[in-house]
C-alpha cells in the first residue's frame, strides 16, 4: 500500500514513524525527504543507527527477526511496482512453508536494474491489475497468477496439493480466476499444468463404481492378490481388504473427500483400523483414472 505520510518531530522521531509502517525499515530516499541529510545517514550508518540491508534500504537500530521484514525490505530496494511472488507470494497465501532463500519479486519487464544479493527479481510483461493483491500490507502476486508461477517449479503431487489447498481448502481463488490467467499465459508451462488440473476438478466426478471396479482391474491386471471387497472390519467398511497382509485400501472421490468432516471422519476411520492391527491406505478416483500405474505401485508397496 502506498500513502503520503507526514511526518514530524526529531529525527530519531521522524525515523521511527516511517519505520513503524515499513517493520522497522527505511529508504534513503524516504530519509531525505523526510529532512534527515545525506551526511547525518552517513553518520548513523556508520555508528549502527541505520544498518544497511540492501542499497539505499536500512533496518533502524537492530536487526532482530520480524516477520515480513525480508520482503519488506526487498520490495523497498527494487521497483516501486514489484510485487513479491514465486515462492514468497505462496507462502503468504498460506500455500507452501517459508524458507531462507532470496526473497521472489516480480516486475514489469521494461524495468531494468542490477542484481541484489538476497532478492530474485522476475519480469514479465503480462502482470495486470488484476494480477496483484494486498496482503498483510504488501502487495503480492493473486492466488490464480501464484498458481501459474508455482506449478511451473513443483513436481506433480506438490503441484496437485498446493491447487487443491488454493481452491477447495482455503478458497482464496476461484475456477474462473484460474480459467482467466491461462488464457492470458498461451505457450508457458504453467499454463497447460494448470489447465490439466482444472479439467480434472471441473469435470464430471468418476462414479465411486467405475473407480471401484477400475481399480479391482488394476489389480488382477498386475497379478497381484485379490482382495475381498467392502469388507466390515472395525465398525466401518472397507473398500478393498487383503486379510492375509492386513492391508486395507479406500478410493476416495475428491469433492467427498476435501471437507473438514470428511477429513475427520477419514481420519476416525484410519485409526480404527490401526487399532486392529490393519494398515489403511488411500488413493483418489482421479488417481484411477489418470495415474493407473501409480496406483498399482502404492498397492504393491503396501502389501
Amino acid at each position: 500500500m502506498r500513502s503520503l505520510l507526514t511526518v514530524s518531530g526529531t529525527r530519531e522521531q521522524r525515523i521511527a514513524l516511517i519505520a513503524r509502517f515499513q517493520r522497522g525499515r527505511v529508504t534513503r530516499r524516504q530519509l531525505l525527504a523526510a529532512g534527515v541529510t545525506a551526511a547525518s545517514i552517513g553518520r548513523m550508518v556508520r555508528r549502527g543507527a541505520l544498518i544497511r540491508e540492501h542499497a539505499g534500504v536500512y533496518a533502524v537500530a537492530h536487526t532482530a527477526p520480524l516477520p515480513l521484514a525480508r520482503e519488506t525490505a526487498a520490495l523497498l530496494a527494487t521497483a516501486d511496482d514489484a510485487v513479491l511472488s514465486h515462492g514468497c507470494a505462496a507462502a503468504l497465501w498460506g500455500l507452501v512453508s517459508r524458507t531462507n532463500g532470496p526473497v521472489e519479486v516480480t516486475v514489469p519487464h521494461a524495468r531494468t536494474g542490477r542484481a541484489r544479493p538476497g532478492i530474485a527479481v522476475h519480469r514479465t510483461n503480462g502482470l495486470l491489475a488484476r494480477d496483484t493483491r494486498i496482503r498483510e500490507g504488501l502487495p503480492v502476486t493473486s492466488p490464480a497468477r501464484t498458481l501459474l508461477d508455482m506449478s511451473e517449479r513443483q513436481y506433480p503431487r506438490e503441484r496437485e496439493r498446493v491447487f487443491d489447498e488454493a481452491l477447495t481448502v482455503l478458497q482464496i481463488v476461484t475456477p474462473g480466476e484460474i480459467q482467466d490467467v491461462i488464457a492470458r499465459s498461451p505457450g508457458r508451462a504453467g499454463a497447460r499444468l494448470l489447465a490439466e488440473l482444472l479439467e480434472r476438478r471441473l469435470s464430471p466426478t468418476v462414479t465411486q463404481s467405475w473407480a471401484e471396479r477400475r481399480f479391482l482391474a488394476l489389480v488382477r491386471e498386475a497379478g497381484l492378490p485379490e482382495p475381498q471387497t467392502q469388507v466390515p472390519i472395525a465398525g466401518f467398511t472397507v473398500d478393498f481388504f487383503w486379510p492375509e497382509h492386513g492391508v486395507a485400501f479406500e478410493v476416495d472421490g475428491y469433492r467427498f473427500h476435501t471437507s473438514r468432516s470428511a477429513f475427520d471422519r477419514d481420519k476416525r476411520k484410519d485409526a480404527a483400523l490401526k487399532a486392529v492391527g490393519v494398515d489403511p491406505n488411500r488413493v483418489t478416483r482421479d488417481q484411477v483414472k489418470y495415474e493407473p500405474l501409480a496406483v498399482v505401485g502404492y498397492v504393491v508397496s503396501a502389501l
